[in-house]
């Protein structure tokens, strides 16, 4: 795998929630301008993604879209091209895949969720997906207790084959969707035209025995969707350069 795992590969960033969770704390930002650490939670992410060769990547937008915007021009970005679509209706996360398409160069694409991030090499995710000849690939962390999350189960072979919404036991361990997921173009043109579709409902459950396979790890993970989990961010980041 060469040291530029993403430098053929283009990089969707889902970033058009409205986030709900984190208005009490942010009422005047998109979640992904959130501060860790006097930082804009999107700039800890390209950083992250150039470490791995990134150079085009797509952001997603849809709430306060224009604020990202006007960062995203103020800044500089050496060795990246970034470039927004902006939805005009929400379109839910895979409906938001499927729309962003025609700005897509690469026959594989990294699907990133905008509100979380997990710490792992990328290089040996999209080797993973290159070795299994995946349609679809996502990762996996290792979480002690599942909490809000839902929990993915796979076979001996790493295939995909159910999801576990919101266990009754939310106390219970196992691994969840890190949000980070590899498709290829084909897999995406499958997604459903009409309407807001949810890629974690809509879109996952039907390739299921499909060449849809899940690289597990026990990758440090942060979700700052929430006042808890961003309060945490501030540790997960601490002493990192990314």
């Amino acid at each position: 795998m060469p040291d530029t795992p993403l430098g053929d590969i283009d990089v969707v960033i889902l970033a058009g929630g409205q986030g709900t969770r984190l208005k009490s704390l942010f009422p005047d930002r998109p979640k992904v301008l959130v501060p860790i650490n006097g930082v804009p939670f999107l700039r800890h992410y390209l950083n992250w993604l150039r470490g791995f060769g990134a150079r085009r990547v797509i952001l997603s937008l849809g709430h306060m879209a224009g604020m990202v915007q006007d960062y995203v021009r103020s800044e500089t970005w050496p060795g990246m091209e970034i470039e927004t679509f902006v939805e005009t209706s929400p379109l839910g996360t895979g409906g938001a895949v499927r729309a962003v398409m025609p700005l897509v160069r690469s026959e594989t694409v990294l699907v990133a969720n905008g509100d979380s991030l997990v710490r792992a090499d990328l290089g040996g995710f999209v080797a993973f997906h290159r070795r299994k000849r995946a349609r679809l690939s996502m990762l996996l962390a290792r979480v002690d207790q599942v909490g809000q999350s839902g929990l993915v189960e796979t076979d001996a072979g790493e295939a995909v084959v159910s999801f576990v919404e919101k266990p009754a036991d939310r106390a219970v361990g196992g691994h969840i969707n890190a949000g980070l997921y590899l498709m290829q173009r084909e897999a995406v043109a499958e997604i459903p035209g009409e309407g807001p579709v949810s890629i974690e409902r809509d879109v996952f459950p039907r390739f299921c025995g499909r060449g849809f396979f899940a690289l597990k790890g026990g990758f440090s993970f942060i979700d700052i969707g929430t006042p808890d989990s961003y309060r945490r961010a501030s540790e997960f980041f601490r002493g990192q350069t990314l």
